[in-house]
């Protein structure tokens, strides 16, 4: 039998874009977590194994947990005891992951167009373009993913995820091994475009720079991971600060 999860506090949930309360035992690694985030971009830090991507998984519908609520937008997307679980495609989110996923057989146009099937002809050919221009897709556009670099599927892969507008975006370390120039290219073009739709992101990494550089910018809530628990919620400095002095004494 699962383990009861504590219920967040009413009082912290006005606003919120996410309110998580999950408990999911995988292999050796139990998973007891409760988070209510409020920031336009949160970013979630800890090391491989910690929990991260089933929290993510769980958000996003590609995993059941066995026992909780998870609230997305304001909407009530999982909860166990009362044995409501929208599917993926009901829940309003945009993932991206550290593997493309591309469809191989489509061209980056056909891969972009996918999560479109509701929209008219005319309105999916203003997606396809929006995507394209945000992104610097103009010069494969039509081509399919195998005759593409690791960068430029990601950079597919995230105009697949934000053409059908989603609710919120869900990043699950979508940045590794990719270069530096470009992932802060398509960071800076991630970021407007986000600010822009007013759309809220959770970002998941085990980098503690990058979990610094991205929620001193974005002044972002910074949530850290340990063992299945969030251990700690604040600021970069508040959460990250004895991380990043040790990081910076070691490279002196």
């Amino acid at each position: 039998m699962a383990e009861d999860v504590p219920t967040v506090a009413v009082a912290s949930r006005a606003q919120a874009w996410l309110e998580l309360v999950v408990h999911h035992r995988q292999g050796g690694l139990t998973v007891a977590a409760e988070a209510v985030l409020h920031t336009p971009l949160a970013v979630l830090v800890g090391a491989s194994g910690a929990g991260k991507t089933t929290l993510l998984r769980a958000v996003a519908g590609l995993l059941r947990p066995q026992s909780g609520r998870i609230v997305v937008a304001g909407s009530e997307v999982w909860n166990s005891h009362a044995h409501l679980c929208l599917p993926p495609g009901r829940r309003g989110c945009g993932m991206v992951m550290q593997r493309p996923a591309l469809f191989p057989a489509m061209t980056a146009a056909q891969n972009i167009a996918f999560g479109l099937a509701s929209l008219s002809a005319t309105q999916r050919k203003q997606r396809i373009e929006e995507m394209v221009a945000l992104f610097r897709l103009q010069a494969f556009i039509n081509r399919q993913p195998s005759s593409l670099s690791g960068g430029e599927q990601q950079r597919v892969a995230f105009a697949r995820a934000l053409a059908p507008h989603p609710r919120v975006l869900l990043l699950d370390e979508p940045f590794a091994g990719l270069n530096p120039e470009l992932k802060e290219e398509i960071l800076i073009d991630l970021e407007a475009w986000l600010r822009h739709r007013a759309t809220p992101a959770l970002h998941v990494t085990h980098d503690v720079a990058e979990a610094w550089r991205l929620a001193a910018r974005n002044q972002a809530d910074v949530l850290r991971i340990d063992a299945g628990r969030i251990v700690a919620q604040g600021s970069a400095a508040s959460v990250l600060g004895p991380d990043r002095e040790r990081l910076l004494v070691s490279l002196t």
